[in-house]
């Protein structure tokens, strides 16, 4: 008799129970789904909407929670939310790093924090950020296919790493602070080694050398221009500013 009562008692409360667990399970399948289907029809803000409630109520029902954040994630990107977008992505890398979307997780991060940074004038400490993000995105998945995609990011967010410091110089430059535009110009050649300005650079270098009168500086960055037969006829005017002030000195 005993048995009999503990079964019925399993009947009546454990089935009801498991039904409704069911049916949860399966509104937030359907949910998920939906929301991908949202987001592939560039539906973005119903998208983050069905997925963030997905997320609030239903996340510890799904049987692949890396596909949700994955997909909210993207889903806060294209609706122009970078940061949020990265919050998300976030999720995956901490907590699902054998995730079938980690490779392209580690990508759309970096492109988040891209498209986070402000305009060249202001900080650059997000761009920062998408350098070292891209640069090791790039190291650790060189056959990748967003490979190329990540290299061409990383060139710009060096010219504009590098366009930033020249305009620091500049400002020295034409404030007649030449000293500190001499440590600004000589600081790029060092951190942009590899940039396609460097002979320009060089040349303002020794402009700045020049009227600050450290004449043999001058002479040896003009004679690394001269060997790479670039910019003749500067380089002609600024040695013969070199001789007259030379001259002027002794």
């Amino acid at each position: 008799m005993k048995k009999i009562v503990i079964v019925m008692f399993c009947l009546f409360f454990c089935i009801p129970s498991f039904a409704r667990r069911k049916n949860k399970e399966i509104r937030c399948a359907e949910r998920l789904k939906a929301g991908i289907e949202a987001f592939d029809n560039k539906k973005y803000s119903r998208a983050v909407g069905l997925l963030s409630t997905v997320r609030n109520e239903c996340i510890g029902e799904l049987d692949a929670p890396d596909s949700l954040y994955y997909f909210l994630g993207l889903s806060y990107m294209r609706g122009r939310k970078p940061e949020d977008a990265r919050m998300e992505l976030r999720t995956i890398i901490e907590e699902y790093p054998h995730s079938e979307f980690i490779e392209r997780t580690y990508y759309w991060i970096a492109y988040c924090s891209y498209k986070a940074a402000p305009i060249i004038q202001r900080d650059n400490r997000l761009l920062r950020r998408a350098e070292r993000e891209f640069s090791s995105f790039v190291s650790a998945y060189p056959r990748s296919e967003f490979i190329d995609s990540a290299r061409i990011y990383l060139d710009s967010i060096v010219d504009k790493l590098l366009q930033k410091e020249m305009l620091n110089a500049e400002y020295y430059e034409i404030t007649d602070k030449y000293e500190s535009a001499v440590i600004y110009y000589q600081t790029i050649l060092e951190d942009y080694a590899g940039s396609e300005r460097i002979p320009e650079i060089r040349l303002r270098l020794a402009r700045n050398l020049i009227a600050s009168k450290r004449f043999a500086e001058a002479q040896a960055q003009l004679n690394i221009l001269e060997e790479n037969d670039l910019f003749k006829n500067e380089i002609e005017l600024l040695r013969r500013r070199v001789s007259l002030r030379d001259r002027a000195g002794r």
